[in-house]
């Protein structure tokens, strides 16, 4: 009989038009065949000497059509109600990992009318994959695919749900996720061992009791990438650095390092990679955690096929002492906007924030320049609330803004200066902004300064 990892059972979602490999263990020496029920042909293989096997079948356009795979080494293991459409595999800690049911205190908004409207024929199919941090690689991985039903959404990733849900309103195909996210991990974590060796601020053989192992390095990457490194997905999207607030220094290398390993790992040198910003917070430290999302932004930006979506606007006052904001909706949307965009070529959608580009002096004002502004900027306030301007002691005040006459542009009124002004927008653990950009994005926050503090 053939035994095949949890990965591959009823419900699963396959890459469209794509060679995807399927694999096994048999318990006999005779030929494994596997038949599909999009194509007459039959795909087999020999097993090793160890019973192991593998091999590769192809995948049609993607559909709702319901198909069947038989795989058989003399005894058949039928696996049903399979879709072929669009795969992702998402990535981080708790904000990702959270659910439909919340955290203590901590709801999804809207989570109840969310899981009434669920429909399981809705194409939309989580794996849920279990959660390991141990330092030897987990064969073969573990977990479960559910579909979307009002039963099962209790136990969706809500930013992964949301960011199928838009996926397969445009794509109009299947959208199946592989949810791989573990609350508290570090990226260290997800790195593999020799990328964890360049650095000196993580400890790389810490004595880390089992009660806190989410913070043992390489382990997530061996128990919840490596092994799916073999199955076929279009792409990554990944939430994580509350866990690094503290250590800010190193992130952005090792937020660039995590994406060469996974496209090396999944073998796609072109594999997008999609950051979520971490939310406003009241973080002890002020500053480290901005530092966080400076160097998430800048790593977006270094890299071909990522992007980022900024989160300055989600967080309302009377959720500041929460870690994981209520609003997943709009993370999930602008995660599959930004794909739509980028990965599937949606041309006419604007889906980046913007950005600070440049400022220049003129007189006693500076004039600020931003990126993707698109049909100019916006306010929600009397006020533009959010800048500031620093001065010789590295201390900052609010500093009034005006827009400029093209609606693109910022104007601040700094008096005269003898030296070049530091400049800083929504730069703390938890300031939310007013400024956006046509399509309702947040500008991202940004200082012009490199100074320490």
């Amino acid at each position: 009989m053939v035994k095949m990892p949890d990965l591959f059972s009823d419900n699963m979602v396959l890459q469209q038009n794509s060679v995807v490999k399927l694999w096994g263990k048999s318990s006999t020496k005779t030929t494994v065949s596997v038949k599909v029920s999009w194509t007459n042909t039959t795909f087999s293989c020999s097993p090793k000497v160890d019973g192991t096997w593998e091999l590769s079948i192809f995948t049609p356009k993607g559909s709702f059509n319901k198909h069947n795979i038989i795989i058989s080494d003399g005894n058949a293991l039928t696996l049903k109600n399979i879709l072929i459409g669009e795969v992702w595999f998402c990535a981080g800690q708790s904000n990702m990992a959270m659910t439909f049911t919340g955290y203590r205190n901590e709801t999804i908004a809207h989570a109840k009318e969310e899981i009434g409207r669920a429909n399981e024929e809705s194409g939309i199919r989580m794996f849920n994959a279990e959660k390991f941090s141990s330092y030897e690689l987990i064969v073969p991985p573990k977990g479960q695919w559910l579909v979307s039903s009002s039963k099962n959404l209790s136990s969706f990733s809500a930013v992964g749900y949301y960011f199928a849900l838009r996926l397969k309103r445009e794509l109009n195909v299947p959208i199946g996720i592989i949810n791989s996210s573990l609350g508290g991990s570090t990226i260290e974590g997800w790195l593999n061992q020799s990328n964890i060796a360049k650095y000196d601020d993580y400890p790389m053989n810490a004595s880390i009791p089992d009660s806190i192992s989410y913070l043992r390095p390489n382990v997530m990457f061996q128990g919840m990438v490596r092994p799916y490194r073999n199955f076929n997905i279009k792409g990554i999207v990944w939430y994580q650095g509350e866990g690094n607030v503290g250590r800010p220094s190193t992130y952005q290398q090792k937020l660039i390092d995590l994406a060469y390993l996974l496209r090396f790992t999944f073998d796609n040198e072109e594999l997008p990679f999609y950051l979520v910003e971490i939310a406003p917070y009241r973080y002890e430290s002020i500053v480290s955690p901005a530092q966080i999302r400076e160097a998430q932004f800048a790593a977006s930006q270094s890299l071909y096929f990522s992007g980022i979506v900024s989160t300055n606007d989600l967080v309302p006052v009377e959720e500041a002492d929460r870690i994981h904001p209520s609003n997943k909706q709009s993370i999930g949307v602008r995660l599959a906007n930004l794909s739509l965009l980028e990965t599937y070529g949606f041309d006419t959608l604007e889906a980046h924030s913007p950005s600070f580009e440049r400022m220049e002096m003129i007189g006693d004002t500076i004039v600020l320049h931003f990126k993707n502004t698109y049909k100019g900027l916006q306010n929600e306030g009397e006020e533009i609330a959010g800048f500031e301007l620093g001065n010789e002691q590295h201390e900052f005040h609010p500093v009034r803004a005006t827009f400029g006459k093209d609606q693109h542009s910022i104007v601040l009124i700094v008096g005269n200066q003898t030296s070049t002004p530091a400049i800083r927008y929504c730069f703390k653990n938890y300031q939310v902004g007013s400024v956006k950009n046509s399509s309702g994005l947040p500008l991202i926050p940004f200082r012009t300064d490199q100074w320490a503090e």
